[in-house]
Order: C-alpha cells, then structure tokens, then sequence
C-alpha cells in the first residue's frame, strides 16, 4: 500500500487554485486505484487519518505488506503514470463541469483536470508537459446554455449548469452505466472561487470524499432544492431550473433499480456557500429548511442522506476503509434487565448527530475515547447504513463499547430522509409507495447490527403518520423517538412507543449551563416524567457533568439517566398503566 501526505502537500503549496485540482486529482485517482484492493491511502485530516490507519492496519484484514511512503506529488504521478488512461478536461467557466468530469471518471477511468492554459497548472503539467496523458474528454467551452445541449437532441434548459446534467443523464446515467443505488451531491467547483468560504479550505470543497462515490461509479450533481428563487451561482437561469434537473436525475437514478432500492446519497446542501442566506450568498431561505426541502425531494425518490454537512464533511479514503470486514461476532447491543416503573424524571440523552460517515469517523476518535464514556448510560445513534463507507468505525464501537454504551439507529433510521414522503399521494414525484422497500432495507441493517431502537425520525415540518408508525415497529420494536412535538402522532402504535425528543441541549458543548437551564425549564417535580434530549457531537464528560449538576441543583426532580431500552420500557409501562 502507497501512503501520500496530501495534507502536507497542501501546506507547503498554498495556492488554492492549485491545491483544488491537486487534491481532486489524487482523490479521484485514489478512487479509481483501490478498486483492484488497498492501493493507495492518503493523510488529508491531521490525526484522523493517522488514528484509522493504525487500526485498519491491525484489524482490517486487508492483506498489506508493506507501506511505502510517497514523498511528493510528482512521485505520485511517476508511480501510478502506466494506470492513468487519460484525463477528462472540466471547465472553470461552468463549474458544474468539475461534477461531471467526477461521473466520467468513474464510468470511463479518466482522471480529472482543470483545463488552464497558464503556466505551472496542473494541466501545463501533466497534459501538455510531463507525463502528457491523452485528453479523452474535453468538456471545456461545451456548455453555454443555449441552442441544443451539444451530443443530444434535446433543446437547452436555458443554463449551461442544468445543460452539464442533463448531458451526463443522457449519456451515463440514463443508460445505467452508474451505480443503481448510489449518487453523489457534491458542491462543484464554485466552492474553490475567490471569496467563498470554501477558498483556501479544501476540507469544505468535499473533493477528499470523492475517492469512494468514484469507484463506486456514482452520478456527480450539484442542484438547488429551491423553485422559488433563482441559485446564487446561476442567477440568470429561469425559474425553478435547477430543482427541475434535480427531479430528472432523481427520476432517472429511480427507473435504474427499478424502484425497488433505496439510493444513498452523499453529500449535503452546501449551505456554506450556496443556496441560503448565510454568509451574504443573497438567498432567501435558512439553512435548516433548505436541508429539509432537499431531504423531502431525496424522499420522494426513494433516497437517503449520507449527510456529510459542512463544517466537518471532509472524508478522505472511504475507497480503503470499505475494504474493511467488520468482525461480525462483534455486532451484540447488550439490552439490561428490566425494571419496574418509580416516580422519577428519566431522561435518555441522545448523542447525536451521525447520520454522516465523514462525522462518524472523524469524531470517534475524540468523542468515543472520551474518558468518561462507560460511566452513565448513553445512547449512540449510529446510522447502520454508514457502515457501507465508514466499516471500520463499527467494528471500533462494538469491540470497545462498554456496559453502558447502547446503539440505535439515528436520523429516521438506516439512512436520513422524511419517512412520510415515501407515502402516496407521494409530493415532489407521484411514484407509487414505497414503504415496503424502506422496511426492507431497514431491517437487513438493523438485523446485522443488533439494532431494535430508532433514537430520532426526522420528518421536517410533518407529523409522522399510524401508517409510518406501523412501519417502523417491524423494525424498530423497542422504541422510535421523533421531532413531531407529539401533535397527533399516537405515544403507541402496534406495541411500539413512540416518543417525542423535548429539545435540543447542546452543540459541541464545555460549559453546562444553557444545557442544564433547558431540561430544567422542561421538567418539574413529581409523577413518572420521560425526557429525550439530544446532543450535537458532546462528549460523555460533558454529559456526566451535566448530570450530575442537576441532580445536584434539583434533587425534588429525582433525575435518572436510563439506556434506551430502559426508558421506552418503563414509558411502555407508563402508557399502560394511563389507558
């Protein structure tokens, strides 16, 4: 196996432009190179990338020798030159374009370039000079948004964005050349101009995460959710363009597996620098509703998120880490003795949020080695579907788990999208139902890693529904936590609780009092009380000092943190007892 410090090189090269497309280059190659086995692994997240190699290399099984250390990029290039077939030319004048050169590259093996005449460019470099790898597609000046898309027959949408996708549909994903049940929502190459707050952060670009969706030869986009206002990369698009390609690709990925697969899409909307109106991007709408418009239409596709959300979305070397074999003799979720119901305020606490394998691993390290793990119940809310990408993570968490460590399933499920959009009359799509399919896919993750409890459905600004209850107690018999607030959604359906979270506590949290001020505005004194609170990315130090605060500050409130098989329990005995 070849190891190559792309971090280093990123620092000793500081020129954005040429940072981007190194790191897009190598990322790709890397993808296309460990198809055939561990190839090639890159250091791009300090200390992450070093703590998960130690460990693939002792558990992985993933038959490597020996490590040879690459010392610069153009070592890189000379080693691996005789397997590089050629290059796919993108076109910084319609960013969309890098996009598409990443679905080309998957399908055809052509590794993509920026094509820049200047001096010193990756592409002076290694096309016109050096190497001179043949130009085996040039996307460059094809796209202007008007007359016929060019190699169709098909009149332009009036973008030269919208125009890039609909050519790649056509020619790769219309004629299932892509993965059936993958795609890939990655910000294009909008993210590397001046003025972004993606310039000169190569981690925000999600370029490090390409590796994996390429060689898994997934469909590359980059599209609004939004059809009431024009995309602040592509003002001058009429109206709704971009959501209506969107549906197109979405429709398309659909027909591919026939309806009957559920696609994983990675990525997340890039908030950052498109599509809201954070940081002055002149749009109208947040970021949480842009998120949960976009997760509806993923919803009414029979698609999932695999959320790599800014600012913690960059994950190097998932085309190495899927290689991984979980030891499966690992995958037992131990459930305690059961008890009787007291007069007590229970509180289950939610360590979220990892619906996103670039979260999963790199915060394990941190989080999960926190020394105070093991010392109260936690509930850790795993997506299983991450386990596609991120294996390694897993088989960590269950070898080292502790008593009172307890996995569930996170955001709705084996995959995040909005449970009710799979439901006819079906917005966004008119496909028939699909809630067999995602009851189906559901149980095969959580039968393989032991699971019984989904921590929390999100289903955006919508109650979840008896017929979606009735679904998830196949799957999810223990319990269902949910963000509907409790209106209309029955406590219990088909034998299974279903239970609202009370609120939100913390995000990356180090000083306790806002979180302790919120349960205790939530709680009071006297009679059986049941309280989900969720955590963003907390450590169990913060959590233990949290409780112990309240207990000590408010003893009449007799808090008990419970696991979750505990706490649905004794709330089953509750309802019980209430009807």
């Amino acid at each position: 196996m070849y190891y190559f410090d792309m971090n280093g090189y990123l620092k000793d090269n500081p020129d954005s432009r040429l940072q981007y497309d190194a790191l897009k280059f190598t990322a790709s190659l890397q993808g296309l190179l460990n198809r055939s086995g561990a190839v090639l692994y890159i250091n791009f997240l300090e200390g992450s990338d070093e703590y998960w190699l130690t460990y693939i290399m002792e558990y992985g099984s993933l038959g490597i020798d020996e490590v040879v250390n690459i010392k610069d990029f153009n070592e890189l290039v000379e080693i691996f030159k005789d397997r590089i077939k050629g290059v796919v030319l993108w076109d910084e004048a319609v960013p969309a374009t890098a996009n598409a050169a990443a679905t080309i590259c998957g399908v055809e093996g052509l590794v993509p370039i920026r094509y820049d005449e200047s001096e010193g460019s990756l592409y002076s470099r290694l096309v016109k000079n050096g190497p001179q790898f043949p130009v085996g597609k040039n996307l460059a000046g094809m796209f202007t948004g008007r007359g016929l898309i060019p190699g169709t027959n098909r009149e332009s949408c009036g973008s030269a964005k919208g125009d890039v996708y609909l050519w790649a549909k056509e020619h790769y994903l219309d004629k299932g050349l892509c993965n059936p049940k993958l795609m890939a929502y990655m910000a294009d190459a909008y993210t590397w101009k001046e003025g972004t707050v993606c310039y000169g952060n190569m981690d925000n670009t999600l370029l490090a995460n390409h590796d994996y969706y390429i060689a898994n030869k997934a469909f590359f986009f980059d599209l609004s959710p939004w059809d009431d206002e024009t995309p602040n990369d592509d003002r001058n698009q009429p109206l709704g363009t971009d959501l209506a390609v969107m549906k197109e690709l979405l429709l398309s990925q659909y027909k591919q597996n026939g309806g009957r697969e559920i696609t994983s899409v990675g990525g997340f909307t890039p908030w950052h620098v498109k599509y809201t109106d954070f940081n002055n991007n002149h749009c109208k709408h947040d970021g949480v509703p842009t998120e949960w418009k976009y997760g509806e239409i993923l919803s009414a596709y029979n698609a999932i998120m695999d959320a790599d959300a800014p600012n913690l979305c960059g994950m190097a070397n998932a085309s190495m880490f899927s290689r991984f074999r979980i030891d499966e003799s690992l995958l037992k979720n131990e459930r305690p003795p059961k008890r009787k119901l007291e007069n007590k305020t229970y509180i289950l606490y939610y360590m979220g949020d990892y619906d996103s394998a670039a979260w999963l691993s790199r915060m394990t390290p941190s989080i999960w080695n926190d020394p105070a793990r093991g010392m109260i119940p936690l509930m850790w809310p795993y997506n299983p579907n991450l386990s596609d990408r991120a294996p390694h993570v897993f088989d960590y968490v269950y070898r080292t788990r502790t008593k009172n460590d307890f996995f569930a399933a996170g955001d709705s499920g084996a995959g995040y999208l909005n449970p009710t959009f799979l439901l006819e009359p079906r917005v966004h799509s008119d496909l028939p139902s699909a809630m067999d399919v995602w009851v189906e896919h559901n149980l095969k993750y959580y039968n393989r890693f032991d699971l019984s409890i989904t921590g929390f459905i999100i289903n955006g600004h919508k109650p979840i529904t008896p017929e979606v209850q009735r679904a998830y107690a196949l799957f999810s018999p223990d319990g269902v936590g949910h963000n509907g607030g409790g209106k209309g959604v029955p406590p219990m359906e088909a034998g299974t609780v279903f239970h609202p979270h009370t609120a939100d506590i913390a995000l990356l949290a180090k000083d306790t009092d806002e979180a302790a001020g919120i349960i205790y505005a939530n709680t009071q004194p006297g009679k059986p009380q049941f309280h989900i609170f969720r955590s963003i990315l907390c450590t169990p130090s913060f959590m233990v000092q949290l409780t112990e605060r309240i207990k000590r500050e408010h003893p009449e409130h007799n808090y008990e943190v419970v696991d979750p098989y505990t706490f649905f329990d004794l709330l089953k005995q509750h309802l019980e007892m209430q009807s």
